[in-house]
């Protein structure tokens, strides 16, 4: 069998002892993972309702996503404390065991909820990419967003990429987010599902931009 700790390791062993609570295994040898993308991108994303979030979880992991951010924005009604506490602990859960089923040895950062201004304060990323739906009225630019280049040898760059909820962007919100240099971009003309939009672009910017 293999173990793996969640920050890039893997290893092959064989279950030594099983207690009631406990599972005990001797550790053979190192594996090599399998390669995480090129780019490191976090996803913000509007907190869902139900368990739609669970669902932006389990397949983000899946495809890559490094973090994840549950975001509150002018369309999202923010729940009581408590319940957030439970829900970021069951889509930690979710992040565990999507790595586990599709074999990555990292598991991504499932990070508190946060507002759109605090998201937008944080200048450490390379590239910012605020994904518009149709029918806002704030034209969005022609063509994906360019491939993001390393600073240095050894490093990956550093995405943002935001995603609205179910009642989509404001305007208001698309324009600040330009004022901030963030890229728009429209994937076409149909209004994708909040569900599933965080799917279809990380399966298109690997597509563009490479994930061997």
């Amino acid at each position: 069998m293999r173990v793996f700790d969640g920050v890039g390791h893997e290893w092959a062993g064989t279950i030594d002892e099983i207690g009631a609570r406990r599972v005990t295994i001797a550790v053979d040898r190192a594996v090599e993972i399998a390669r995480e993308p090129p780019m490191e991108v976090t996803l913000a994303v509007g907190l869902l309702k139900g368990d739609q979030m669970d669902t932006v979880v389990r397949e983000s992991t899946m495809l890559g996503a490094a973090a994840i951010i549950p975001l509150v924005s002018a369309r999202v009604v923010a729940p009581a404390r408590a319940r957030v506490e439970a829900a970021c602990a069951r889509w930690r859960r979710v992040a565990i065991q999507s790595s586990k089923q599709c074999g990555r040895a990292v598991v991504p950062i499932v990070r508190d909820p946060a507002g759109l201004e605090a998201v937008l304060a944080d200048e450490s990323y390379g590239t910012r990419v605020m994904l518009t739906e149709p029918g806002t009225d704030v034209p969005a630019p022609d063509g994906p967003p360019p491939a993001p280049q390393p600073k240095a040898r050894d490093e990956r760059p550093r995405v943002l990429l935001l995603i609205g909820p179910e009642g989509g962007w404001t305007a208001n919100e698309v324009r600040m987010a330009a004022s901030l240099g963030v890229r728009a971009w429209r994937l076409g003309p149909r209004t994708i599902r909040a569900e599933t939009a965080p799917t279809v672009v990380l399966a298109a910017l690997w597509t563009l931009w490479g994930w061997q």
